[in-house]
């Protein structure tokens, strides 16, 4: 009689299926970044009056050397690089943080959404130079409006807290490994044997009617 099949237990260790709306959210926030990186660079011209007009308030007795190199187109785009690299990085990592489920990463990019959407409000009012740097700044700031409105779901938080919930779970021990199969290898008993009439009978013996030899003795004796 076989025992009865036993269902396979569940992996309680894996981790919280991610909903879409965080899903979704992080994949805007590629569009948010791709937007802002593109109306940085952008607005280079802008950048470059208001660094000009910094400069020229430097006191008459500063270095010439010091005014050539801040004068420099040079010194301007290594800082704009730097500045702009940063703010990539920074964002990069929030997302990715939010997207496995850390809960305070979440509120500052879902912030960080509302601010870019107020401050399109106010770009858009305003003067930009060139005008064509409004189009990825549109983008941008509907997709971050967007991907806060996801983030500030229900499902987007309590993923956050299932998740937290998991690390701090602790890690289960491996399972130790199972006895090795008998595939043919190993000890294989022999047929069994009991003693009979003063003798040893094998179950195995391939001629059970040979007589046994303590037989005769016993006959010629009874006669």
């Amino acid at each position: 009689m076989t025992a009865p099949h036993q269902p396979a237990p569940t992996d309680s260790g894996a981790p919280p299926a991610r909903p879409d709306s965080v899903a979704i959210a992080a994949e805007l926030w590629v569009v948010v970044i791709l937007g802002q990186i593109i109306a940085f660079i952008g607005q280079y011209p802008t950048l470059r009056d208001a660094w000009d007009r910094q400069v020229n308030t430097l006191p008459a007795d500063t270095p010439r050397e010091e005014l050539d190199v801040l004068n420099s187109s040079a010194t301007l785009i290594v800082v704009l690089a730097l500045f702009g690299l940063a703010l990539t990085v920074v964002s990069a990592g929030l997302v990715w943080l939010t997207r496995n489920g850390y809960n305070w990463a979440r509120i500052i990019i879902a912030a960080a959404g509302v601010f870019l959407a107020v401050n399109l409000v106010f770009m858009i009012f305003g003067d930009i130079d060139p005008v064509w740097v409004m189009v990825p700044m549109v983008l941008s700031g509907v997709a971050a409006i967007g991907a806060s409105v996801l983030l500030l779901r229900r499902e987007s938080e309590q993923y956050c807290r299932d998740m937290s919930e998991h690390r701090r779970r602790p890690t289960p021990p491996p399972m130790p490994p199972g006895p090795p199969s008998n595939g043919g290898q190993g000890y294989r008993p022999g047929p069994s044997s009991w003693t009979y009439g003063g003798g040893q009978h094998n179950v195995g013996d391939s001629h059970p009617d040979r007589p046994h030899p303590n037989e005769g003795n016993r006959s010629r004796g009874e006669s």
